[in-house]
């Protein structure tokens, strides 16, 4: 290995080692609330590692978010995978690829959090909040891609807009993710299992 490629490691060891304190101060503090020096004592690096990979807290916040978008939408795309699905009726695909995800993406306090803080920060709709809205809508349209790319596998078609689709999936478990929180329990599988991919059911039809 090169000193170069060395040097490349190392710092993009520090850089995952400050996106994975910040999302805990994040989560703990919010956006507002974290500060450089909170972030830092975190990760257990100076302010000057801080500033040598990061200009502002906002670009550090926004490579947290960034960091899981890709992590989420690898996910999905992994849930939907549908290459050993092919022998099971409908009903039962959809509750896989439902459940599927949740078993990837389990109940977490803090992802919960600090993608409710993306969310605050986008309704306040500031410099940094306008890019998080514009993240969230690239999210938002690769579930809608990924929504038809699996209904044309399937040679069926939806009777209502992918669109709505999609905001009735992210808000289901959305919600199903908070009550649990609150709850401390699991996650309610009978309802992405099965009520939800009922509800599918009802809006699509064979081409």
């Amino acid at each position: 290995m090169t000193t170069v490629q060395s040097a490349g490691r190392r710092r993009e060891a520090t850089r995952e080692r400050m996106l994975d304190a910040a999302a805990v101060v994040l989560a703990r503090e919010g956006i507002q609330g974290a500060s450089v020096e909170h972030l830092c004592d975190q990760a257990g690096f100076t302010r000057g590692a801080f500033y040598s990979n990061f200009s502002s807290k906002d670009e550090l916040v926004m490579a947290v978010f960034e960091r899981e978008r890709e992590q989420m939408l690898s996910r999905m795309r992994e849930a939907a995978d549908g290459t050993d699905l092919q022998d099971l009726d409908l009903t039962d695909l959809f509750a896989t690829i439902m459940q599927r995800f949740v078993l990837l993406q389990p109940p977490d306090r803090d992802w919960y959090l600090v993608h409710a803080e993306f969310g605050l920060r986008g309704v306040r709709d500031d410099e940094v909040g306008r890019a998080f809205n514009a993240a969230w809508q690239q999210v938002k349209h690769q579930l809608e891609t990924l929504i038809s790319d699996v209904l044309d596998r399937l040679d069926l078609r939806l009777t209502v807009p992918v669109p709505h689709v999609a905001t009735v999936l992210m808000g289901t478990y959305d919600n199903a993710l908070r009550e649990a929180l609150i709850e401390h329990r699991e996650i309610d599988t009978d309802l992405l299992g099965t009520t939800l991919p009922a509800l599918l059911l009802a809006v699509v039809h064979p081409r």
